[in-house]
């Protein structure tokens, strides 16, 4: 919550200013910026890994939208 306290001014108006004891920081700052930094590198490095190994089994596996071989028929084995 904001904390503010009305004191009496020396203007004309004689009407109550706030005046404010805190300097708000927003934002965050310290150990908590480094965890959360730290936490945004290593996903990202995880999501750098798992598209390097889609790739490397998609290539490796010989996946392709051509199917070249024939479906067997297994109903007259039966």
């Amino acid at each position: 919550m904001v904390r503010e306290q009305y004191l009496t001014t020396t203007d004309e108006s004689g009407a109550l200013a706030p005046v404010n004891e805190y300097i708000y920081m927003i934002g965050i700052y310290g150990w908590r910026k480094r965890c959360l930094y730290l936490f945004v590198l290593l996903l990202l490095i995880i999501l750098v890994v798992n598209f390097a190994l889609t790739i490397w089994i998609l290539r490796v596996m010989w996946f392709n939208t051509v199917r070249e071989l024939p479906l067997k028929d297994f109903r007259s084995h039966m």
